[in-house]
């Protein structure tokens, strides 16, 4: 693609946001890895340590030989210390909460590298697709001043699945179907997967934000997250069918 071969004219190392499981990061990192000498992957971490994270991060070092992992926490954990989200207490006043920016300039000053890459996307909402063409209008093409750059703007969801099966990559994972961009959060949707398929993350998650247990409780009780009963259902869904199709092998 012509925005990473223009970064590449100017640095022989990229710097990518890496989300480990998320189709974006995977096929951008399939992009980058044959461009650029070495090719840094930040992977941000709300709890440290899951069981299902690992294995994307091993297949980024294992497919790639010149791709580094490293493992920064996410700044939005920041807040969740700062204020006690779903933790004994009333969280540490003294957590100053980094903002996204802030965090990229601790990367910039880390690596020494201006250019970061992310797999944001126009399509992942409004919000995005409004910062996108900010920065296309702002810099003629999507990245910013900073050295933010997203190869992926107009790509849509259906053709990064379509690159990341015609490069036979690993397969993204999935927590809901339904939803347009996945990720772990500490939520009802992906408490219910863990505790099904990973259990030993499920014990960790509830260890770093033990009062997040009460989003399970109120499920087994017939209470659902205002807004979310069609998104949860559909995951319990999918849960059991799994399980009944595991049961069968």
């Amino acid at each position: 693609m012509s925005i990473i071969r223009r970064i590449r004219q100017q640095t022989d190392t990229a710097v990518l946001y890496y989300s480990a499981g998320g189709k974006d990061g995977i096929a951008l990192l399939d992009m980058l890895a044959p461009v650029f000498k070495k090719v840094i992957c930040y992977y941000m971490w709300l709890v440290p340590g899951l069981d299902h994270v690992k294995p994307y991060l091993q297949w980024a070092v294992r497919k790639y030989p010149n791709v580094e992992v490293r493992q920064i926490q996410h700044y939005q954990r920041d807040y969740y210390d700062r204020f006690g989200f779903f933790q004994d207490g009333e969280g540490d006043p003294s957590i100053k909460p980094r903002k996204v920016g802030e965090l990229e300039e601790e990367v910039r000053q880390e690596t020494g590298i201006k250019w970061a890459f992310s797999g944001m996307k126009g399509v992942d909402g409004y919000m995005k697709r409004m910062r996108l063409l900010t920065f296309k209008k702002r810099n003629g093409t999507y990245m910013t001043d900073k050295g933010m750059v997203y190869p992926l703007a107009v790509w849509t969801n259906k053709e990064v699945l379509r690159y990341i099966e015609m490069r036979n990559l690993i397969k993204p994972f999935v927590y809901n179907p339904k939803d347009v961009s996945q990720g772990f959060g500490i939520d009802l949707r992906s408490l219910l997967v863990l505790r099904k398929r990973f259990p030993l993350d499920y014990e960790r998650t509830i260890r770093e934000f033990p009062f997040c247990e009460k989003l399970i409780f109120d499920y087994e009780n017939g209470i659902l997250p205002y807004g979310q009963e069609k998104e949860v259902m559909e995951i319990i869904k999918r849960i059991e069918t799994e399980s009944e199709e595991s049961d069968e092998v």
